[in-house]
Formats: structure tokens, sequence, C-alpha cells
């Protein structure tokens, strides 16, 4: 499979987290590039390197017993895949860390979930550093490939495939795995049945204010069970949640958390958009590109920031709040026009929340000033007002 036309962008964070812990661990979806992020480091570190894949029951039958294997390697550097598989394992590496602490030693792959961070959180702490990989976002690709990136999502086998036919069949049948199977090997113990309506129901209400007792209700589940559902989709990076923003005012604030598919190619697989004309011209087209510019966003900031969204009861909103230590940075309204009109809500919305940079983001229109400190940009020029305001 061919390379993105530019290094994945968490590659110096890594390589420089490799250089400083003993233990890196990259946690991502499946299929989201994880492995091959692991090649490109370990030819970078120069070092020789043994890989192990915990889906292979040859590399499983090699750690038969695990710490005498792994200490015989020291010399390596030992790349472990789908870490989560054998959970018994950290305290070994623990074990093998505080022997031997030189850095570059351990680099642990994993699709995200709640034993993994428990598990290692506990048996590594102060031994380990660890990072997100998202799907291909729009800083790793050429601007001129935005919109298949947007339409086909950013995992990659999606992203490169030969055809959008291609892609949307991939996408189908890794929503159908993740649903029958993956959820069961994360801890999920769920019907599929009701897997697949609780992401037909997300999907269908992707990028509005969650109202669980609605969705549980159109399922024919009970909310401890759609919260628990959502939570295990969340972990395993199937789900993005952006909470609501609350400052100190007497407004009544909508507090519930709006949730997108974190990839808008599976949320178009779902949904069985087929064409791009069909998704700028359907009713989903709207919060289709909110969630986009959310995950582009998510993607670069690298956890340097925390993410929002503001709305009053009352009608005030705004799409995105940026912030850092509560305090709001970075304040956008997210438009799929490239010529954008403020409602009065968004007017209201950008003077209570009060950012330092106030933008109005769209698909391609010219950087202008667009009214009392508020600026147009696009999603190629957002950056250069993301790094004004938060640093590179």
């Amino acid at each position: 499979m061919p390379s993105p036309l530019k290094p994945r962008i968490v590659f110096p964070q890594a390589m420089a987290a490799l250089k400083r812990s003993p233990a890196l661990g990259i946690l991502g979806a499946r299929q989201v590039g994880k492995s091959t992020l692991a090649r490109q480091l370990a030819k970078a570190a120069k070092r020789k390197v043994l890989f192990l894949d915990l889906e292979s029951p040859a590399d499983l039958d090699r750690l038969r017993e695990p710490e005498a294997f792994l200490w015989r390697h020291r010399d390596r550097l030992i790349v472990i895949d789908e870490v989560q598989r054998m959970p018994e394992l950290f305290p070994v590496l623990r074990s093998l860390i505080d022997r031997d602490r030189r850095p570059s030693r351990f680099l642990l792959l994993g699709s995200s979930s709640p034993e993994l961070i428990r598990r290692s959180s506990e048996s590594l702490a102060g031994r380990i550093s660890y990072m997100d990989l998202f799907p291909f976002c729009i800083r790793e690709l050429r601007a001129s490939e935005r919109d298949r990136l947007w339409l086909r999502g950013g995992y990659p086998r999606a992203f490169l495939a030969r055809s959008h036919a291609d892609a949307v069949r991939w996408a189908q049948d890794y929503l159908r795995d993740f649903t029958e199977r993956e959820l069961a090997l994360l801890g999920l113990n769920a019907d599929a049945r009701g897997t697949r309506a609780m992401l037909a129901m997300l999907a269908s209400v992707n990028g509005q204010p969650l109202n669980m007792n609605m969705i549980a209700k159109s399922i024919g589940m009970s909310g401890p069970t759609v919260k628990r559902y959502l939570h295990y989709f969340e972990q395993a990076f199937l789900v993005s949640v952006l909470p609501s923003y609350h400052m100190n005012l007497r407004k009544r604030l909508t507090s519930a958390p709006k949730v997108y598919l974190a990839d808008t190619g599976l949320l178009h697989a779902q949904l069985r958009i087929a064409d791009l004309e069909s998704l700028r011209t359907g009713i989903m087209a709207g919060t289709s590109w909110e969630g986009f510019v959310v995950q582009q966003v998510r993607a670069w900031l690298q956890g340097r920031a925390e993410l929002h969204y503001f709305r009053t009861h009352d009608g005030s909103e705004l799409d995105l709040i940026i912030t850092q230590s509560l305090k709001p940075k970075v304040a956008i309204e997210i438009k799929t026009t490239n010529s954008p009109a403020l409602s009065k809500g968004n007017r209201l919305a950008f003077e209570a929340v009060n950012a330092p940079v106030q933008l109005i983001l769209t698909p391609d229109a010219g950087d202008h000033p667009y009214s009392k400190g508020i600026e147009v940009c696009s999603l190629n020029t957002v950056w250069k007002h993301l790094e004004r305001a938060l640093g590179k």
C-alpha cells in the first residue's frame, strides 16, 4: 500500500517520545496505519527490530515465557501489535523496563480499549508515553485531495482505494467487522443487531447534541445500555464526543455533548452516500462537513488543547471552541458555503465566548475580515490562525 504524500503528522512527536521513553504506546482504531508508522519509526531509529503481532498464533507461541523471551531480545526495539490482546503482558513489561530503563525499548500498538488503558496505566506509569493515531488528515495530504478525503474518509485502505466503490465496500466491511467481532474483543458483550442499530442511529444524528433517551427509545434499549455502548464506541475511536463549553453565564446552556462518527468515510458508508454530488446536496452535508473539520483540527492539535461546542437554549451557538486550561483561545463557526452569513445567534455566541481568535471557516473562501474581530478563512488557511492562537 502506498504511503500518503506527506509524513504522518504524529511522526516527529512519536520519534521524540521514542528517544525519550523506554516505551511508547500508539493507540488508534484498527487499520488506521499504526503498523506502518511503527515500521517508519523503527527505520528512523536505526535499531534492530523485533515485530510481534498478538493476533498471530505463531507470535503468541513465542511468548509462552514472555519475560525470558523479551529479555533475550533486549538489544532490539520490540514492537508489539494489538497489545491489548494480552493484558497479562503489562506487568512483565514493567519488570523488564525497571531492569533496563534505556529509551526505545518497546513500541506498543493497540486498538484502544478500557482494559488497555487501565492495565497499562497501572503497570507502566512513569515508564511510557502515549499518543493517538487518527486516520489521514488534510495536513498529511495535498490540499487538492480535500474532497476525496471528506468523501472517503482517512482510513488508508479507503482513501487509497482504486475506486470510490472499492472504498465504500471496504468501509462497509469494516463496520460489519466492528459490530460483529471487534466490540466483543474489546469487552462489550452485546448482540450484533443492537450494535448495528446503535451505529445507524448515531449516524442519523451525527453532529447533533446527544439525546440519550430519544436514542434509547428509538432502538429499544435502556438509557444505561446506550451509554455503555457509546463508551465502547468512543474507546474504539469509532465516534468522537464534543462536549459543550460552559462559562459563568446566566443563560441556560445546552449541556449534552455532540457525537460524530469520527471518520466521514465510515459515516457516508453507513448513510449510503455514494458520491460527492450526493453528499454536497444531501441533508447531511452540513453536519458531515462540520464533523470533518472537527476531526482535522483534532488530529492537528495532538492533545495540545481541548475541543468544545457552544450553544444556549435561546439559540446562540458556535460549532467549535478551542480552549487551553478552560480558557477560550479560538471560536469557530463552520460553514459549507464560501459566502457565509452569520445568524444573530452566531453573533451573540461570538460575543459571549469572547475568544481572542474568532473565525468563520469555509471550504475555499479567501481570508478576509468579516466584522468586529471576526475573520473568514478556509480549511487550507485555518492552520495559521490556530498557530497564532496556540503555537505550533
